[in-house]
């Protein structure tokens, strides 16, 4: 590492995520840290960010939500190239719309589960509502999990019609996730247990190299005499491969004993799904009963924790009382603990004002945190640690269901095997050996990680000047005027004309230059002169192109909108109102930089706080046109987008003579309509010549293209009366 300053793994991951852009996948061994690394990342990142997991309970335990509910996907599989089976995106509230355009990192907890479906299901909707150019809109990933454990769930019927898409069901087979490409870090400093004769065995069958003498050394721990009698084997949990296993055991053993049984009916208020309930529902016990702890203590006193193992002392409504097992090391209390009931959060995210992202609480679910413990699944106790477990995994069915089992433990001494283990319960899957053994493994010398945030630093820079989404709109918006508006607004469309010159020439062109001035000399950290020319460099640039893209959006804002077609008129508005946003997401960061110092953090903020801004000044005109105000009457477009542009100082000032009697005209057609369409009536081009020539008399109403003598005689009095009386306010 040529003399640099080594990073310890988790070291390098933190600055990762709170200083680069780059795609990570955070894995290490069970009870390396991985959970620990992302409840302080939460605490302390300055990023916003929205936590996923692929379960319920998975999402309850790391503090965020499940990645159907937040991205609204069915749950069918996703083809790739097909549109989702889903229409949820289309449902999206503007809340939900807006945290997704402002997010600056996304994280998925228990990665290995995730098909790689349903990361590209993702993608489709990232790239909607931010970056359609970019996988995953140019969100910043942070996968989290051990591919040696618990795999994905893919249904025969399920990867039958996956199959022909993705080589493997899992997560690193996603197109979106290969297009953005990723870093990993593995945590090798094994947390969890201490004697490395346990952590060799341990590694071995999770790397898929356990020969005979590690399986023959595993199964001394499968003498009978090991095996505690029934009565005996208090502290001990039986962790075996079905859920039916596991609820015999239970269920027989609470049965065995004496005494009354007690319901503990758990509180559910507001939203949270049955699927996600973290304890049961109805909660049985008996005094004496093995109980293992599901949830840290909330007092954060520590008097016990998630796998947590003891004995019910006492139990009443209004008293429950846990003696623990207390482990050699003294790890966890002696002393009896009263326990009470619990509260688990479900969690929603809402972007505030000031643009940062704050979780809510939309639902909970209150239950005493105890489960009975004399058996769990193998699954189910996925990210626990036990002194004493008795293992029955002989009948493993999936990869690294027996390591999640093993490793489980925290020595060897404290692990019984309910029986031998035979070789073919040691699984690990073939895709997952051909990942592990070819992904390269991110060096974590200091240097190297300097260079990702010099890189995140030069590419946040050169966004602030990179205008191809602009361009996109711009084109789409200026076909579209030129489809509809030469032949009635000529004088309105010679001003776009100049406007699409003036974007190539003053805009293209200059930003292009402007990129490649700026790659030619970032990064610029040990260089202060040149650091200094790139500074003024910045603010000179954004000056420029803020001054610029706000008079263009000045005359965009007056395109005429009055269009007999409908289809016509829709395809126009939102080419404007995709333009108008694109403008607004850019001149914000841009007249910030005018007179601030750039930095990657500002630039986010601008940008998540512009977006917020828009979103308020879309629901204040919105509201305007639910109680018939101005911006209602602005523009007469059934169109979903009801962004309002000025009513009078408008594009048609230029092609008609007198505006103010064109929107009169308007007005008397709208309510002479009364549900027909308004061209049928008289057509804008007809309302146009009576604003260009002020006729008095039918006959000059007549010589007006449009107005046809059956016209005349059914509307012309009036017409010519509403001319008269606009001639004389003008006198």
């Amino acid at each position: 590492m040529n003399g640099e300053e080594a990073l310890e793994p988790l070291e390098a991951a933190r600055r990762i995520v709170d200083h680069t852009g780059v795609n990570l996948f955070l894995t290490g061994k069970a009870g390396t840290g991985k959970t620990t690394f992302l409840r302080r990342l939460v605490a302390e990142s300055p990023k916003r960010i929205v936590i996923l997991a692929p379960t319920g309970v998975a999402a309850i335990n790391a503090g965020g939500v499940t990645i159907h509910s937040f991205f609204q996907l069915d749950f069918a599989p996703y083809i790739p190239g097909t549109r989702l089976s889903s229409d949820g995106v289309n449902r999206f509230s503007k809340k939900k719309i807006n945290i997704i355009r402002t997010l600056d990192l996304l994280v998925i907890d228990e990665i290995s589960m995730v098909r790689p479906d349903v990361l590209d299901a993702v993608d489709v909707v990232m790239r909607r509502y931010r970056n359609p150019l970019k996988p995953f809109g140019g969100v910043q990933l942070l996968l989290i999990g051990d591919l040696r454990q618990l795999a994905p769930v893919a249904q025969e019927q399920e990867w039958n019609l996956l199959k022909e898409h993705y080589a493997s069901p899992y997560f690193f087979e996603s197109h979106a996730l290969r297009e953005a490409g990723f870093l990993m870090v593995e945590l090798t400093k094994v947390f969890r247990q201490s004697d490395e004769r346990f952590i060799n065995i341990l590694n071995k069958i999770r790397d898929n190299r356990a020969d005979d003498a590690v399986l023959e050394e595993l199964n001394r721990r499968a003498d009978p005499s090991l095996m505690p009698a029934a009565g005996s084997d208090k502290g001990y949990i039986r962790l075996t491969t079905h859920n039916h296993r596991a609820d015999r055991i239970n269920s027989r053993r609470m049965e065995a004993l004496p005494g009354k049984e007690m319901i503990f009916t758990a509180e559910v208020k507001g939203k949270f799904p049955e699927s996600s309930f973290p304890a049961d529902m109805n909660l049985h016990l008996k005094e004496g009963a093995q109980v293992m702890f599901i949830k840290n203590d909330p007092s954060g006193m520590r008097n016990y924790y998630n796998g947590l193992i003891g004995e019910l002392v006492k139990l009443s409504r209004n008293e429950v009382i846990v003696r623990p097992r207390v482990s050699a090391d003294g790890d966890f209390p002696a002393t009896d603990i009263h326990v009470s009931a619990t509260v688990w959060e479900n969690t929603s995210y809402e972007l505030q004002e000031n643009g940062e992202l704050k979780e809510t609480v939309e639902g909970s679910f209150t239950q005493i945190p105890l489960r009975p413990a004399w058996a769990i699944t193998i699954h189910k106790s996925q990210g626990l640690t036990f002194d004493h477990a008795i293992v029955d995994a002989a009948a493993s069915f999936a990869p690294g269901q027996t390591y999640v089992a093993l490793s489980r433990c925290r020595s060897l001494e404290g692990l019984v095997l309910d029986g031998a283990l035979p070789r073919r319960a040691i699984m690990t899957d073939q895709a997952v050996n051909s990942f592990i053994e070819s992904q390269p493994r991110l060096a974590t010398d200091s240097s190297q990680i300097s260079r990702f945030e010099d890189s995140y630093y030069c590419s946040q820079m050169l966004e602030l000047f990179n205008f191809r989404v602009f361009d996109n709109a711009f084109d789409s918006y200026y076909r579209a005027t030129a489809s509809a508006l030469p032949a009635l607004f000529p004088s309105f469309m010679s001003r776009i004309d100049e406007a699409h010159a003036m974007v190539q020439r003053d805009l293209m062109e200059v930003a292009y230059k402007m990129q490649q001035f700026l790659q030619a000399r970032l990064p610029y950290r040990s260089d202060e002169e040149v650091k200094a020319s790139i500074e003024k460099k910045v603010k000179g640039g954004a000056d420029y192109f803020y001054t610029r893209l706000k008079r263009l959006k000045e005359l965009v804002i007056l395109t005429p909108l009055q269009l007999d077609n409908k289809a016509a008129r829709k395809r126009l508005k939102n080419a404007l109102d995709q333009l108008v946003d694109v403008l607004d997401r850019m001149m914000a960061p841009l007249l910030l930089f005018s007179t601030e110092e750039f930095s990657p953090r500002a630039y986010l903020n601008a940008k998540a706080k512009e977006v917020l801004r828009m979103s308020a000044s879309a629901g204040d005109a919105k509201s305007k046109d639910a109680k018939g105000g101005k911006s209602a009457k602005s523009v007469k477009t059934p169109v979903t987008n009801r962004r309002a542009y000025p009513a009078t100082i408008s594009g048609i000032d230029s092609d008609v003579k007198h505006p103010a009697l064109y929107d009169m005209l308007r007005d008397w057609r709208a309510a002479e309509a009364d549900g027909t369409p308004l061209y049928l009536i008289l057509s804008n081009k007809a309302l146009m010549g009576i604003a260009n020539t002020l006729p008095t008399t039918k006959k000059e109403l007549e010589s007006i293209n449009g107005i046809t003598g059956r016209k005349t005689a059914l509307y012309g009095d009036t017409l010519i009366e509403i001319v008269e009386h606009y001639i004389d306010t003008i006198k």
